[in-house]
């Protein structure tokens, strides 16, 4: 049986344009529903990690602030300490070190102790304020601290000589000044900081004195218990030089002999006094294996100045010291200044 339609001749069913089914609009809505949930869940994501951020810097940068202070507090008692022990050190090698190395520290401790004194910041300061004042205080430590060489270097110079002229001490006490000196003099020669052997240093050399003047003294005593004349009586009128050999005559020394180097350096003394109108000591001129020095001012003759100089212990301990062998005196009319050095 036929199909009595023609397919060729039927017409065609159109299809709709501009709609889109009812499927395909729900997917669509999906989508941009899934896309701007993605879009909003990545922007509270990165908004979350840069509050984390400025959070983690708040918080090193108050820790470093934290650090300073700290850091700051802990430096000012350090320059505390340090300058109390300065203090301690000057004291200690006055009228051993030279009195301008002396100066200049006294003046640099107090550099720190103004620094120190500086009333103490807010807990609100900022940290450039608590930076300056770090730098300041380190400063001041370091200006301190470089003044120390050069009291060590005139230590061990000045403290030398005494020892060398502290002829009659005990071994064992100008043994261990030897060896004080000897360590600080090792410790210079580094560049090491030598504040932990100035001290010891100047104690050991002033007990080798005191023992020196005590055995003087000792001898003195003995020798004069006879009733014979004491070692401050007028022995002589005539030249220094022969009333110190008459004396140690007496007591049983070997003469003293006239030297040129030591008369050269003495009247240099003589004359350098005169010139500042004050009486400061030498320093140790080199050369001998002991040296010693008097000076005084206002006597008008030979004689009026050793009896002066045979009345005070360690004047006269000078002149009679067993190891000198030599002897030099210089002298200014003008104002009589007198300087007399001995040399072995």
């Amino acid at each position: 049986m036929e199909d009595a339609s023609d397919p060729a001749s039927a017409p065609a069913r159109p299809h709709p344009r501009g709609r889109l089914s009812a499927g395909a609009k729900a997917a669509i809505a999906a989508a941009v529903v899934i896309v701007l949930a993605a879009g909003a869940g990545g922007a509270y994501a990165y908004s979350d990690h840069v509050a984390r951020q400025d959070a983690a810097a708040r918080h090193a940068a108050a820790a470093h602030l934290v650090a300073v202070r700290t850091g700051l507090d802990l430096a000012e008692d350090s320059a505390v300490q340090l300058e109390a022990a300065l203090t301690a050190l000057g004291a200690s090698a006055a009228g051993i070190a030279d009195r301008s190395t002396l100066d200049a520290l006294t003046a640099a401790v107090l550099v720190l102790k103004n620094e120190t004194d500086k009333p103490a910041f807010p807990r609100s300061a900022p940290l450039s304020a608590l930076s300056d004042r770090r730098a300041d205080l380190d400063a001041a430590v370091a200006a301190a601290l470089a003044t120390v060489p050069a009291v060590g270097e005139s230590v061990k110079t000045v403290g030398t000589a005494r020892l060398a002229a502290a002829g009659s001490a005990s071994s064992e006490s100008a043994a261990s000044a030897k060896a004080a000196l000897a360590a600080l003099s090792a410790y210079l020669a580094h560049h090491q900081d030598p504040r932990g052997l100035i001290i010891p240093a100047v104690s050991a050399v002033k007990a080798a004195e005191a023992s020196n003047a005590a055995a003087v003294a000792a001898a003195a005593a003995r020798h004069s218990s006879g009733g014979h004349p004491g070692p401050g009586a007028p022995v002589c009128a005539s030249d220094v030089l022969t009333c110190v050999n008459q004396i140690r005559a007496y007591y049983g020394l070997h003469p003293l002999s006239s030297n040129g180097s030591l008369t050269a350096t003495a009247q240099a003394c003589a004359e350098r006094m005169a010139s500042s109108g004050q009486l400061t000591h030498s320093a140790y001129p080199g050369g001998w294996s002991t040296w010693g020095e008097n000076i005084a001012e206002g006597y008008g003759s030979s004689a009026a100045v050793f009896n002066a100089w045979m009345a005070s212990p360690g004047h006269r301990a000078n002149i009679l010291r067993p190891t000198f062998t030599q002897m030099g005196i210089g002298h200014v009319s003008a104002g009589s200044w007198w300087c007399q050095q001995f040399g072995g």
